[in-house]
C-alpha cells in the first residue's frame, strides 16, 4: 500500500496545485449581450461569449435572409464572359472583439437590415449585366469601447435603429 501512495503522490500533488491555481486565477472570459432595435420593437437579439480562455476571441454573428443571384458581363475586345455573383438582403450582424483585455473590450460592429427592391438590366446590348437593388440600413465596421458591466448603444446613422450591447462576465 506504501509504494502505490508513493507512486500516486506526485500526481496527487501535481493535481492539487493544478486545481489550486485554476481556482485562484482570474477568469478571462467575457460575454456580450446584444439587442437590436427598429422604430422601438426588438428585431434581434443573442448572448456570445466573445473571450474565453480556451478558445480566445470569437465573434458575434447572426444572419437572416436570403441571397439574391445576379449576372455580371465583362467585354474586352471581341470576348464578353459571364459571371455571376450574390448579394445578401436581410437582417445580418458582426461584432468582431478587436481587443479583449480584462475587463475592456474594442469592438468592430456592422450591422445590415436591408430589402430586395428589384433586379435591373444595364450595359451594351451585347454584353447586359444585372445589377441588384436594396434599400435599408447598412452600417459597416463602427469601432467601440465597452467595460465590464456597462450597457452601451452603437451609433447607426440610422434614428429609426438602436443596437444595445452590453459586456458582462459570465462567472460573476
Amino acid at each position: 500500500m506504501n509504494r502505490i501512495i508513493k507512486a500516486l503522490s506526485p500526481f496527487i500533488i501535481t493535481g492539487a496545485v493544478i486545481t489550486g491555481a485554476h481556482a485562484e486565477a482570474p477568469s478571462v472570459q467575457q460575454q456580450l449581450d446584444v439587442a437590436l432595435y427598429k422604430d422601438g420593437h426588438q428585431i434581434a437579439m443573442g448572448t456570445s461569449i466573445i473571450k474565453d480562455e480556451i478558445v480566445g476571441k470569437s465573434p458575434y454573428a447572426m444572419r437572416s435572409g436570403t441571397e439574391i443571384g445576379y449576372g455580371k458581363c465583362t467585354k474586352v475586345g471581341n470576348a464578353t464572359s459571364l459571371a455571376s455573383d450574390s448579394v445578401f438582403v436581410g437582417l445580418a450582424m458582426f461584432i468582431d472583439p478587436v481587443v479583449v483585455d480584462g475587463a475592456r473590450a474594442k469592438l468592430s460592429v456592422s450591422v445590415q437590415d436591408t430589402e430586395f427592391v428589384g433586379k435591373y438590366e444595364d450595359g451594351p446590348a451585347d454584353c447586359r449585366s444585372e445589377t441588384v437593388s436594396t434599400k435599408g440600413l447598412k452600417v459597416n465596421k463602427v469601432v467601440v469601447d465597452i467595460a465590464d458591466g456597462q450597457s452601451i448603444d452603437v451609433p447607426l446613422g440610422d434614428p429609426r435603429y438602436r443596437l444595445a450591447l452590453k459586456l458582462r462576465n459570465p462567472d460573476l
